[in-house]
């Protein structure tokens, strides 16, 4: 039969049809993909959950890509949500990959060994500096 011979009642079952199928298809997507969930309440909310993050990660992402050419942490934005998104979704830990070898993370983060504590020092000097200044000049 063709759609527009179907009754509405005819259409409203094939829709609560598919949706059916399309809900036991990811229940059964989100139990094949690691730790087994003993019940469809607990795919259901991984679904859910799953989602959220999804969607945080991209949130992220794009906002470090609009700070590449807006004032803003760019690239470190861009990381982050792509280390968010790396958590659900595999393309996302290649292009992870590639975007700490592009910011050349690696050399960043290595750094002599006398950095760090001299780094605490003049904050807290400064801190001290703020806090003496505000006291006494104030």
């Amino acid at each position: 039969m063709a759609d527009d011979q179907l009754t509405a009642e005819d259409r409203l079952r094939a829709r609560e049809e598919r949706r059916a199928r399309l809900r036991a298809a990811a229940l059964e997507a989100e139990r094949d993909t690691g730790r087994r969930e003993r019940t469809d309440e607990e795919a259901r909310r991984n679904i859910v959950v799953r989602i959220a993050i999804i969607a945080f990660g991209t949130l992220v992402t794009l906002a470090g890509l609009c700070m590449l050419v807006l004032p803003g942490p760019g690239i470190v934005i861009v990381i982050a949500g792509l280390g968010i998104l790396a958590s659900e979704v595999r393309w996302a830990e290649r292009l992870l990959a590639y975007a700490k070898r592009k910011a050349n993370v690696e050399s960043i983060t290595a750094q002599h060994p006398w950095i760090k504590p001299v780094s605490i020092v003049l904050m807290v000097l400064g801190v001290a500096a703020s806090i003496l200044y505000t006291v006494r000049w104030r």
